[in-house]
């Protein structure tokens, strides 16, 4: 009988995996310890739309890497078709795809990480997986097979999550161009009566659960560029 598992839920730590990819076996997430990682997933190599994510992804890997974070693939494709379409992107798209790829015939991992097509058995939706430095799964994101992703999306949501980290804020809608305070940051709601009559003595806002401060201005500028 197989085993089943449930997937993994923001908040939780990433599970334990060893995996073949097209750089050698890694274990996960202990191959990213101390740096945030995003684990993403693909219906199929050599389809179009899964050619222009990984072109798109390669393009901003450098992106990625000033934000102490690591790229990682994964299909149900095998290590030879893996290598194969890698190859065919770099000699015919002049790319070349600088992280692994995990293969996955069987279909373990994808089915441990709830990345299975529900439509199909064999393909894997497009799935993204933000890990912390601390191997915490800090967001997830699912695409269908028809749209793809927008990576610039996943820089701004990875900027963000450690902008909340760093300064205990947290993020509004389109951050940092929100249409009511810019490029600022919201607090937390207060969590005592006492705080919330204080709060609008502390900072600007339009309510005592509705208030905002300004966070580095390099911060903000650095995020203006993933929107």
């Amino acid at each position: 009988m197989e085993e089943e598992f449930r997937m993994p839920l923001i908040g939780e730590k990433f599970p334990e995996l060893e995996v073949e990819t097209t750089h050698g076996r890694i274990k996960l997430p202990d191959q990213y310890k101390g740096k945030w990682f995003v684990l993403f997933s693909h219906p199929g190599d050599f389809t179009p739309v899964c050619t222009t994510e990984f072109v798109s992804f390669a393009k901003k890997y450098e992106e990625f890497r000033k934000l102490n974070t690591e790229l990682i693939g994964l299909s149900v494709d095998t290590n030879i078709s893996h290598i194969e379409w890698v190859n065919w992107i770099e000699s015919t798209l002049k790319v070349e795809i600088p992280f692994p790829i995990i293969a996955d015939p069987m279909g373990r991992v994808a089915k441990r990480l709830g990345m299975i097509h529900a439509e199909s058995s064999t393909a894997t939706v497009r799935a993204v997986f933000i890990v912390d430095d601390k191997s915490i799964v800090r967001l997830i994101m699912y695409y269908p097979l028809e749209l793809g992703r927008n990576i610039n999306e996943i820089l701004r949501s990875i900027k963000a999550l450690q902008l909340i980290d760093k300064t205990g804020a947290v993020m509004p809608a389109n951050w940092p161009k929100n249409e009511i305070i810019g490029d600022n940051v919201l607090n937390p709601p207060p969590r005592t009566v006492k705080d919330a009559k204080l709060r609008l003595g502390q900072y600007k806002g339009y309510a005592w659960w509705l208030t905002y401060r300004e966070i580095d201005k390099k911060e903000a500028e650095e995020a203006s560029k993933y929107i």
